[in-house]
C-alpha cells in the first residue's frame, strides 16, 4: 500500500508543473483555454474566467492548453502572435517550476532534518571481474576514488563512468585498515555486472538499537537488554547495519564479544551464536541441488565441512571443487542432514548459484538469536547559513547523476529494464519506504526530489510533444531568422509524437506490472 504514496506526489508536481505553463502565459499576454490533469479523453470539465479546468482520462501527466498553440490562429491573444523568446518562456516555465520545487524541497529537508550519513559497501564481486582483480572483496568499503572521498553511490558510479577504460584508484576499508586498490573499470561490461564488477550497497550512518528482546533467547540469556546500543563486535566500532550484520555472520558458530551501551554505561557481553546458514527457496528438477535431495525449506549450514556463514563460503567452495561430490549439511524440519551434493562445472561468467539450480534467501541472524532491532540514522548537522547553498549543491548533483543515467540508457550502458512508469515508481516508494531506515516523510521527499528533477530534466529532451521538442522549433525558427515552420506542419509533428510517447508508456506500464508479477526488485 506505500506505493500508493506515488499518486499524491506525481499529482503535486504536475500541478505545480502546469502551474508555470499558466503563470507564464498569463504574464506574456497569451490566452489559457484548458488547464488539464490528465492526458484527453475529458472526464469532466468546468468554465471559469473564460479557462477549462478538466480532469481527463489518463491519470499521468497534464498539460496547459494556449490559443494557436497547434494552428495559423494570428487574432489577439494567441501563442502565435508572440515573439520566439515569449515562447521559449513559456515553454521552459514548467520544467523551472520543478527545478525550483526539488531545491525548495531539498533545502526544507536539509535545514529540518540534516543530511544523513552514507557509507558505501561492496555486497557481491563478480568472478573474474575487474573488481576480483583488484582484491575487492565483499564486506568493504569504498572510501575513495581518485584521493576524493566518496559520499554516495552515486558519486561512486559517476566517477567510475567518467573513468570507464582508464585505471581509477580506490581506496578501501577492510577490518578497520585502509588499502590502496587501483581497478581498471569496463567501458562494455557483461549485463548485469557494472564496469567494474561489483553489487554496491549503500548504508545510512546508522546506531543500532535494540528495541525488544524474545523471552529465553540467546540474547536475553547473555545479558542484552531492551534500549541497548550495540557499540562494537568483536572489537570492530558498529557505525551501520550493514557492519552490524556482517560482523555477526563473520562471527556464527562462536561466541562473539558485544559491547553495548545502555544508558551511558557500555558494558561488554559474550553472544553465542549459532550459524544460521542460507535458506533454500527453490529447487530446480535435475540440478546438482535437486539431485542432493534439497528441497524449499531446507537450510543449508555446512558445505565441504565448513559453516555456511555467507553466500562468500559457498561461492568460493563450488568454484575450488568443479566436478567434484563434496558434503553438504542441510536442516530439515529441526533435523540435520548429510547429503552428498556434485559441484557443478561451471561456464564463463556462470555463477554458482545459477549452476547449482537453487534461489537462495539468507534467513535473520538477529532474528535468531532474538534481537528486535531498530535502525536510528545519524544525521550532518548544516549551519544555518549553509542550508541554503548546500541544498543548492545536492539539487545539482542529483540533477548530474540523473542526466548521465538518461544518457547511459540512451548509449546502451544502462539496462532499460530499469526505466519505470507510473506503477513502477509506486514499486519503488513502497520498496525504498520498507528498505530504509530513514523516517517515512523524509524518504517521500527524497522521491518528491528525485522525480520532480526527473520531470524538468525530460520534458526538456528535444523531442516532439515535450517542451524541449516545441522549443526546437523556436530554435529553429530563429536559426532562419524569424521564419517559422507552418503550425499545421508543426502540430502534425507534435501529434505523432505524443502518440508515439503514449506507445511507449504503455510499454513501460506493461514491463512495470510484468516486473511485480515476476516479484523482481528494484532495490537489489
Amino acid at each position: 500500500m506505500n506505493g500508493l504514496y506515488i499518486i499524491p506526489i506525481l499529482a503535486f508536481l504536475i500541478i505545480v508543473h502546469e502551474i508555470g505553463h499558466f503563470v507564464t502565459a498569463r504574464m506574456v499576454g497569451v490566452r489559457v483555454e484548458e488547464f488539464g490533469i490528465g492526458i484527453p479523453p475529458r472526464v469532466k470539465g468546468w468554465t471559469r474566467n473564460g479557462v477549462i479546468w478538466s480532469i481527463n482520462a489518463i491519470p499521468f501527466g497534464g498539460f496547459v492548453r494556449v490559443k494557436g498553440e497547434d494552428g495559423a490562429d494570428m487574432e489577439p491573444g494567441s501563442m502565435n502572435t508572440k515573439s520566439p523568446g515569449q515562447r521559449a518562456f513559456f515553454l521552459a516555465a514548467g520544467s523551472f517550476m520543478n527545478l525550483v520545487t526539488a531545491v525548495v524541497l531539498m533545502v526544507v529537508l536539509i535545514g529540518v532534518q540534516g543530511i544523513p550519513t552514507e557509507n558505501v559497501y561492496i555486497a557481491e564481486v563478480t568472478p573474474n571481474s575487474p573488481a576480483e582483480t583488484a582484491g575487492w572483496r565483499q564486506g568493504d568499503r569504498i572510501v575513495a576514488v581518485e584521493g576524493t572521498e566518496i559520499e554516495g553511490v552515486e558519486e561512486l558510479i559517476a566517477k567510475t563512468r567518467d573513468l570507464a577504460g582508464d585505471e581509477m584508484d580506490v581506496t578501501i576499508e577492510r577490518d578497520g585498515q585502509l588499502l590502496d586498490t587501483t581497478v581498471s573499470p569496463r567501458e562494455d561490461p557483461p549485463r548485469g555486472e557494472g564496469a567494474t564488477g561489483v553489487l554496491l550497497r549503500p548504508v545510512a550512518a546508522a546506531d543500532i538499537v535494540i528495541e525488544g528482546i524474545e523471552p529465553g533467547s540467546i540474547a536475553e540469556t547473555a545479558g542484552i537488554t531492551a534500549g541497548d546500543r550495540i557499540v562494537a563486535i568483536n572489537g570492530k566500532e558498529i557505525s551501520d547495519a550493514f557492519l552490524a550484520v556482517d560482523a555477526l555472520e563473520a562471527a556464527q558458530g562462536s561466541q562473539a564479544t558485544l559491547i553495548v551501551d545502555g544508558a551511558g554505561e557500555p558494558r561488554e557481553v559474550q553472544l553465542d551464536l549459532p550459524v544460521v546458514g542460507i535458506a533454500i527457496d527453490k529447487v530446480l528438477a535435475g540440478t546438482p541441488a535437486g539431485l542432493a535431495g534439497w528441497v524449499p525449506g531446507d537450510r543449508l549450514v555446512a558445505i565441504d565441512g565448513q559453516p555456511l556463514t555467507s553466500l562468500a563460503v559457498l561461492n568460493d567452495t563450488i568454484e575450488s571443487n568443479q566436478g567434484e561430490t563434496i558434503p553438504a549439511t542441510i536442516v530439515r524440519d529441526g533435523e540435520t542432514i548429510e547429503t552428498p551434493l556434485r559441484a557443478p562445472e561451471l561456464d564463463t561468467d556462470e555463477r554458482p548459484l545459477e549452476a547449482l539450480g537453487v534461489d537462495v534467501s539468507l534467513p535473520s541472524l538477529t532474528g535468531a538469536i532474538g534481537i528486535d532491532e531498530k535502525i536510528e540514522p545519524r544525521y550532518e548537522d548544516v549551519p544555518v547559513a549553509q542550508v541554503l547553498p548546500r541544498g543548492f549543491e545536492e539539487a545539482w548533483d542529483t540533477t548530474v547523476a540523473m542526466v548521465n543515467g538518461i544518457r547511459d540508457l540512451f548509449t546502451g550502458r544502462a539496462p532499460l529494464d530499469q526505466i519505470a512508469g507510473p506503477v513502477g515508481m509506486g514499486q519503488i516508494t513502497s520498496e525504498a519506504i520498507e528498505a530504509s531506515p530513514l523516517p517515512v516523510w523524509v524518504v517521500l521527499t527524497q522521491l518528491s526530489i528525485v522525480l520532480s528533477l526527473n520531470l524538468a530534466v525530460l520534458n526538456l529532451l528535444p523531442l516532439p510533444a515535450l517542451d524541449g521538442g516545441r522549443l526546437v522549433f523556436v530554435l529553429i525558427e530563429i536559426l532562419r531568422g524569424g521564419r517559422k515552420i507552418a503550425p499545421e506542419k508543426e502540430g502534425i509533428v507534435h501529434f505523432v509524437g505524443l502518440v508515439l510517447l503514449l506507445g511507449v508508456m504503455f510499454v513501460v506500464a506493461f514491463g512495470d506490472v510484468t516486473r511485480i508479477i515476476e516479484g523482481r526488485s528494484f532495490i537489489p
